[in-house]
């Protein structure tokens, strides 16, 4: 079961809502909530639960007996990495010594959501430990702040200090929330059935049989993947931070227009957000941050983004594509003054339009060829996939019928394109202060013809069917 699951719209969401409506105080609407999560999340595999709720018990331990040793939150803290070493990383550590000695180690079904709950447990054990937060008593309100069927699986990672104070308090059901939870999930759903779901198609073809192509097929491929995974995982997101508000909760954003970002440095602050928060304040300023000289600045920049790359992956290939991102972060920083003096004596205006549109224009290039080894099967793999992709450039491959042969219609181009222009005007607004809240002020009338248009482009359009799965989302898997 998941957000583009009929069965959630049909009959987890409306009767989950009906009772937490019935509830008469918080405590009430929480454990309402909380069985629902653990309902939601024994869905995608039952066996886990118990995994769950045991690293729900190690956080909420390791934050009552903090009064007697603040030590106890980082002891918690490290047992719940623990959990997540053990299921996430055994094989990456020992497979190669395996091979090496003749022997293959039994492979470990990696728990879905495991990534993320760890890390929300642990940032309330740190913020504990730190004095940024008081411990939670109330142990179905600390379960359900892990457990919260929306973050669970996928995030956003939350924050102690910014959910456990709105679980405290009766949330009141009201209009406004509902037509925010309304504009906000169609909206994702649209991004990830109409978008994601296509492009996963060819996609899901050019990343197993890239051998067979070169140049520029697989550079579309690439750049269809770079929209994919966002219209997926952004999607997941606004669907989440939806359904939260309409149980009351207030999520903060966890994209804003990364695709639109001047720089590396920009577009981390603008995609995946809740992570990009975390790594910066548990792992980037502990280590010292920019406070202990430029070259330490260089190391920590490049420990938190391979850090980064190996909490998305135990492989190689995400290795790399957190090490291409720490490297691009460091030789921006080095190039920096010298690009400006370069830029000085060209004539180059700064703060032009073009000139902001070029340096969009390259940080998404050089995204779009990271994400290449974020979705390769392996390092080789992705290796040999760039030499194809820069080798043999045949521009009328857009043109022969290539494109049609991976399962995209030529229809289904022309519904692509027109959802992605809706998707760059979308972003474009945003971009320029125009969010939900001008739609939501607008009429009845306005309002449910936008959220009527996008419920129909999600039926008509919506990529049903076919030779993938609609309820796998990307993260899901992290």
């Amino acid at each position: 079961m998941s957000f583009v699951n009929l069965q959630f719209w049909a009959l987890f969401l409306p009767l989950c809502f009906a009772v937490y409506a019935m509830a008469r105080s918080a405590r009430g609407q929480n454990l309402v909530l909380l069985l629902a999560s653990l309902v939601f999340y024994a869905s995608y595999d039952y066996k886990y639960v118990l995994l769950l709720l045991l690293c729900t018990g190690l956080g909420y331990l390791g934050g009552r007996l903090s009064g007697r040793d603040r030590r106890c939150c980082l002891a918690a803290a490290v047992l719940l990495l623990l959990v997540l070493l053990v299921f996430k990383y055994t094989g990456f550590l020992l497979g190669g010594l395996g091979a090496a000695l003749g022997f293959s180690l039994p492979a470990i079904l990696l728990p879905v959501g495991l990534s993320f709950y760890v890390f929300q447990s642990c940032s309330y054990l740190f913020d504990v430990y730190n004095g940024k937060l008081e411990p939670e008593r109330d142990v179905i309100s600390y379960a359900l702040f892990v457990c919260f069927f929306p973050t669970v699986i996928s995030g956003p990672i939350q924050k102690g200090r910014e959910l456990l104070p709105q679980l405290r308090e009766k949330r009141a059901l009201r209009y406004e929330d509902f037509s925010f939870f309304l504009l906000c999930f169609l909206w994702g759903a649209f991004l990830k059935l109409v978008i994601a779901d296509r492009l996963a198609i060819m996609t899901g073809k050019l990343f197993v049989e890239y051998y067979d192509y070169h140049g520029l097929v697989l550079m579309v491929n690439s750049l269809a993947y770079t929209m994919q995974i966002y219209a997926d995982f952004a999607g997941y997101s606004y669907m989440a931070i939806a359904i939260a508000r309409l149980f009351g909760f207030r999520l903060g954003d966890n994209f804003r227009q990364p695709y639109l970002a001047t720089g590396i440095q920009d577009f981390w602050r603008r995609w995946h957000i809740s992570l990009t928060s975390w790594f910066t304040e548990y792992l980037y300023f502990p280590l010292g941050g920019s406070r202990k000289g430029t070259f330490r600045r260089y190391v920590n920049i490049m420990i938190v983004f391979l850090v980064s790359g190996l909490w998305h992956g135990a492989a190689w290939s995400f290795v790399l594509w957190g090490a291409l991102h720490g490297v691009y972060q460091v030789v921006g920083h080095l190039t920096r003054e010298g690009r400006t003096r370069l830029y000085q004596r060209l004539g180059i205006r700064m703060d032009s339009g073009a000139f902001r549109a070029g340096q969009r224009l390259v940080t998404f290039a050089l995204v779009s060829f990271a994400w290449i080894f974020f979705r390769s099967e392996s390092l080789v793999k992705g290796l040999v996939y760039c030499r194809n992709m820069l080798s043999g450039f045949a521009p009328w491959a857009l043109f022969d019928g290539t494109l049609a042969g991976f399962g995209i219609s030529a229809l289904d181009w022309g519904i692509l394109l027109a959802a992605l222009g809706l998707l760059g005007l979308v972003s474009a607004l945003r971009e320029k202060g125009y969010d939900s809240g001008c739609i939501l002020r607008q009429g009845f009338a306005a309002r449910s013809l936008v959220c009527w248009a996008l419920l129909m482009s999600i039926v008509i359009f919506g990529a049903y069917g076919g030779e993938y799965s609609a309820s796998a989302f990307i993260y899901a898997g992290f």
